[in-house]
């Protein structure tokens, strides 16, 4: 190696971005291009995106000082002008523009091509509401259509384990992203379905950039599960990422992890559901036997009415109550009775000269004539007194009539 200067990485590293910065043609240039992987660290502010075009991509960092001074945050798929300087990222050695201000041009032509794609498969019903087929109640299994090495199979395998370990799971390994990703979620999806196995199907994949994403607006895979028998769900990069897939499969998960959950029900709802089933067929088997012992009755009772023994049982009834009825009645006549002697008896009691007697009144009578009136009284007759106690034979000596009297 006579000859040769041997440099270490990073002074190589030094070397190209020096080379770099000395161009003046680089130092101050406008690169238009297709914006892509836009990310803002929010603690630094710092922005940072990719430009591409048809044939390259280059990475882009606009420090927060320049990026404050922009009206809002360029949006992926748009045509912009950038103007920075070329210089390389020591540590990855990445080839990349600072950027001092970026203008947005319009949309780019991968943007203005999606949307389009959009715009024509919505038009043509894809999207419909109406298409959507409805997600199993209680999936027996499920297929999982994503890479066999990514962090989302993970995530759902977890969830399941967690969430309802009931459910079985068919892994269909499918490569998600890169050129040939659509070809094989498709052959995936096509083994799915003609095995006939599974209830339903998620087609997953962790968060990524607009372009990680691509292999998932991809029309032909859009038209295939649009005509697929079996319920796709949805589990494309992170909540705030769309994909043409999203808008034609019949249920849309945010996550893989929400994908999993929302393919079947947990574990504690099964139970709740399977205790309130219990509750339901116990009320309802109750209702049942209530019924049939009514119905029993009224059996029972119309075999009464028509037997010979319940028309001697009805007469019997019949009999002893008119005989109560008339011991009754009888009772109530003798009580009248009774009640109707004894004020008699005390209407004779208050009557009887001997009750009078009692309280200090007296009989007087002359010759077995009771006298009433003392005017009817002569001197020197002889009077007979009866008291209660005895009887006093009297001799009038005279009468003197009451002054007070009219």
């Amino acid at each position: 190696m006579a000859g040769f200067q041997v440099l270490t990485v990073s002074q190589l590293h030094r070397y190209v971005k020096s080379l770099l910065e000395e161009q003046k043609n680089l130092s101050d240039l406008m690169v238009q291009g297709e914006l892509s992987n836009v990310s803002q660290n929010s603690a630094s502010g710092h922005l940072y995106f990719s430009l591409r075009d048809g044939g390259g991509l280059i990475r882009c960092v606009m420090f927060s000082r320049h990026a404050q001074r922009l009206r809002g945050l360029p949006q992926p798929g748009a045509m912009v002008l950038v103007r920075g300087s070329v210089t390389l990222y020591e540590r990855d050695g990445t080839f990349q523009i600072v950027a001092y201000d970026v203008q947005t041009l319009g949309a780019g032509a991968q943007q203005a091509g999606l949307d389009q794609l959009r715009e024509r498969l919505l038009a043509e019903g894809l999207f419909s509401p109406q298409h959507k087929l409805p997600l199993p109640r209680l999936p027996g299994t499920v297929g999982v259509i994503t890479s066999r090495d990514g962090a989302a199979l993970q995530d759902i395998l977890r969830t399941f384990g967690d969430h309802n370990p009931w459910v079985r799971l068919i892994i269909y390994p499918a490569t998600v992203q890169g050129a040939q990703a659509p070809q094989t979620i498709l052959r995936a999806l096509d083994q799915l379905e003609a095995e006939g196995l599974c209830d339903c199907a998620i087609i997953a994949r962790g968060g990524g950039s607009a372009e990680d994403l691509s292999a998932f607006n991809d029309e032909a895979l859009a038209r295939r599960v649009y005509t697929c028998r079996v319920p796709v769900i949805s589990a494309v990069g992170h909540e705030v990422d769309y994909t043409i897939l999203d808008f034609v499969a019949d249920a849309r998960a945010a996550t893989p992890t929400a994908a999993a959950r929302m393919a079947a029900p947990s574990r504690q709802e099964l139970l709740e559901q399977a205790d309130a089933l219990g509750e339901s067929l116990l009320f309802l088997e109750e209702q049942l036997l209530d019924r049939r012992a009514g119905q029993l009755r009224q059996l029972d009772l119309l075999l009464d009415a028509r037997s010979p023994g319940g028309a001697v049982k009805r007469n019997r009834q019949t009999h002893e109550y008119l005989v109560k009825l008339l011991v009754s009645n009888e009772e109530a006549r003798i009580a009248r009775l009774e009640e109707r002697l004894r004020h008699a008896t005390e209407s004779l009691g208050r009557l009887n000269p001997a009750s009078l007697m009692a309280r200090g009144y007296t009989i007087t009578s002359r010759s077995g004539r009771v006298l009433t009136r003392g005017a009817d009284v002569r001197p020197g007759e002889v009077l007979h007194t009866l008291f209660e106690d005895g009887e006093v034979t009297s001799a009038v000596l005279s009468y003197e009539a009451r002054k007070d009297r009219p």
